[in-house]
């Protein structure tokens, strides 16, 4: 009996240990399996942070790139404005200084000799007060005899510089005083210069 008693204790050890030995095995095989699935997602997650990292990157980078481009276009276009303003400014000075009575005379005479049609002439200058009390006198002495008599000097209060010449009653006038003539040039100025400072896009 006791043979069979120590059988039966070895018998129940083995087993026993058997058991052991394979749940031992089974939670060691879910425990490496759980750490693989730990690394494997923390594998993942590592991944996505440095893609969304890169990504992140690249996008400011292209934001900043644009931003930079941007002041870069806006820098050039308020130079181009200011270039075109400094421009205007100068056109006009210089047209009002070439407009000023030392050289009138001479423009307006030109003007006039330029405007006789046929035989009669019919014609009236606008000038501002001071001009046309400084020019009336030398500038019928300087046309000739057969224009002096069609030709009427007037005062314009909205004349600062140059003249205005037209048919009598006709009220159309062409416009030779400094704001319409630096309008002038600068039309033609203006998309040079614009051509010159032109904003790639």
């Amino acid at each position: 009996m006791a043979t069979e008693l120590d059988s039966l204790i070895q018998k129940i050890k083995e087993e026993g240990v058997e058991e052991a030995k394979k749940s031992s095995r089974d939670i060691i095989a879910d425990a490496e399996r759980k750490a693989k699935e730990i690394i494997d997602g923390a594998q993942k997650k590592k991944t996505a942070i440095v893609e969304d990292g890169e990504r992140e990157a690249a996008n400011l980078k292209k934001s900043g790139e644009a931003a930079l481009r941007q002041a870069s276009r806006d820098s050039l276009l308020s130079l181009r404005r200011e270039v075109i303003k400094l421009f205007d400014n100068i056109t006009k000075r210089e047209i009002s200084q070439a407009l000023s009575s030392k050289d009138l005379q001479g423009i307006i005479v030109k003007t006039i000799e330029n405007f006789k049609k046929g035989e009669e002439i019919n014609i009236e200058v606008l000038l501002d007060k001071k001009e046309k009390d400084a020019l009336e006198k030398t500038l019928l002495q300087a046309l000739k005899n057969d224009l002096k008599k069609g030709v009427t000097f007037k005062v314009s209060s909205s004349i600062k510089n140059g003249f205005r010449v037209g048919e009598k009653g006709k009220n159309f006038y062409y416009d030779f005083t400094d704001e319409a003539v630096a309008e002038a040039f600068s039309l033609y100025l203006n998309p040079k210069i614009t051509k010159i400072l032109k904003v790639k896009d």
